[in-house]
């Protein structure tokens, strides 16, 4: 089969401006430069109550980044030194950076080997390992949507809840996922997620957003972003905090996104299934819980062969990328806090390997990506047989 005349995306963070019209952008940044609010303008306003209303929630607050959300909402529940934050190890490093940098001691917890999520078994084990030793306070949990995809809510929060703790839902990557009828970043006791670039909800720079339904704890958030202000006098700093906030711009351009986000997803949806059905059965492929949507961030195989596949794709114009090739747990930041087992997020740190997931793949694309994966899928099973 021929190459594809175009190049094949990993991540498309571009084709969507020409849907939308670069005009709306261009209109909505004049806007923003006529009333010269430049952080937290009316645009941010909107989008709180937009992002809120989509997940159905009471409490939206936009800042800086998916790592700030997970900080601001650690930050909102008081997590300091002495504190156990039990966190998935196989996933980007925001998860257990949020936690130590807040002085908090990181608990990691290893993976499921079908849907690559927080395993709840090992979550026990490893609460009764903090509890046992008895020098941490138990405070919190933060599982990730890997790649897009829910994991094991009501597992997960009857663990935490039953053990005094809250939860935080690492949604950077699962924006528009979906869990048993109810939206991402509604589940949780509160939830974060990211608008970086490459995520399904993705703008034109860093972002983020922290969810939650208690007024209390959204006030907190909001002091928090903008240093611990006092929202009675703002040169009255109340309590720690940071520079959090999202700037007027980005909050732009993620209203315009939001306006082909669903037809997105659906898209996804639709390179997503025909993987399922298509990709040889040498590949695994990660398991979407039932009655739940992923939201696919990212198309995540897990093969033996990675290395191998990896440099055959390049070599045949498809991108693809090794997420992760380094558990949080082992890297050179955390490795004093590396005292548990984690066998599955150490595998699939050897045999993960995502491939082109974007909303503009065409037929032509799929067509040649999903024969040139099962070529490569078909030699290996010949050799072996």
């Amino acid at each position: 089969m021929n190459t594809p005349k175009k190049p094949i995306m990993l991540f498309d963070c571009k084709t969507s401006q020409s849907i939308i019209g670069r005009e709306n952008f261009l209109n909505a940044f004049e806007k923003i430069l006529d009333h010269g609010a430049y952080c937290q303008g009316p645009e941010t306003r909107e989008l709180d109550a937009k992002l809120a209303a989509y997940s159905n929630v009471k409490y939206c607050s936009t800042c800086g980044s998916g790592t700030d959300a997970l900080t601001l909402a650690l930050m909102a529940w008081d997590v300091k030194p002495g504190d156990a934050v039990f966190v998935s190890s196989f996933t980007f490093v925001s998860s257990a950076e949020a936690p130590v940098l807040l002085g908090a001691t990181p608990i990691f917890v290893d993976s499921e080997a079908d849907t690559y999520t927080m395993d709840p078994k090992d979550l026990k084990r490893a609460i009764e390992e903090v509890k046992k030793e008895g020098k941490l306070r138990l405070k919190a949990v933060i599982p990730v949507d890997i790649f897009g995809s829910p994991c094991k809510y009501d597992e997960i929060i009857k663990i935490a809840h039953e053990n005094g703790m809250k939860v935080l839902s690492d949604s950077c990557q699962s924006y528009g996922s979906v869990y048993k009828g109810r939206r991402c970043c509604s589940i949780a006791d509160m939830s974060a997620t990211s608008f970086y670039p490459t995520k399904p909800l993705g703008g034109y720079g860093d972002g983020g957003a922290v969810f939650s339904n208690n007024e209390e704890e959204d006030a907190l958030v909001q002091s928090c972003r903008v240093h611990g202000m006092s929202k009675e006098d703002h040169y009255d700093n109340v309590r720690l905090g940071m520079t959090g906030r999202m700037n007027t711009f980005q909050a732009a351009v993620l209203l315009q996104k939001l306006k082909v986000f669903d037809q997105e997803l659906k898209d996804r949806y639709r390179v997503a299934k025909r993987y399922d059905e298509e990709l040889s059965d040498y590949y695994g492929k990660q398991k979407i819980l039932d009655d739940c949507q992923s939201a696919y961030a990212l198309y995540t195989i897990h093969c033996p062969d990675r290395d191998e596949l990896m440099s055959y794709l390049k070599e045949n114009g498809i991108p693809c990328g090794t997420y992760y090739p380094r558990p949080v747990n082992v890297q050179t930041a955390y490795e004093k806090w590396n005292t548990r087992s984690l066998p599955i997020c150490e595998n699939l740190s050897k045999t993960a390997l995502s491939i082109p997931m974007t909303p503009y793949l065409d037929d032509e694309d799929l067509d040649y990506i999903i024969s040139k994966m099962n070529e490569f899928a078909a030699k290996k099973i010949n050799r072996a047989a």
